[in-house]
């Protein structure tokens, strides 16, 4: 019984080390995917709040912030800056600019 375990662990090293370049080829690929997808499924959710923004500023006469679909309001100088901020240090944006 022993002999069999050894000489499948052998056989299993001998297929690994010949496949191992693909394997890891595979890996990357793989992982290109879901980054791919990520950034796709949130290029679709971006517009959340503009599917019905505009309706509903004309039948209340409002003004809606596409950022987090607040009522709208004049942001204050550092409001700015941390918007500008989380936007440059966003994961989507910086896969965005590599894909």
């Amino acid at each position: 019984m022993k002999e069999i375990i050894i000489n499948l662990s052998r056989r299993l090293s001998l297929i690994l080390k010949e496949k191992s370049n693909v394997i890891i080829i595979l890996l990357v690929l793989n992982l290109w995917l879901v980054l791919y997808v990520y950034v796709e499924i949130l290029d679709a959710q971006y517009h959340y709040y503009m599917n019905n923004k505009t309706s509903l500023e004309q039948i209340h006469n409002v003004t809606i912030d596409n950022y987090n679909g607040q009522l709208e309001k004049r942001l204050s100088t550092e409001e700015e800056l941390i918007r500008k901020n989380n936007r440059k240090f966003h994961l989507y944006y910086f896969l965005k600019n590599l894909i």
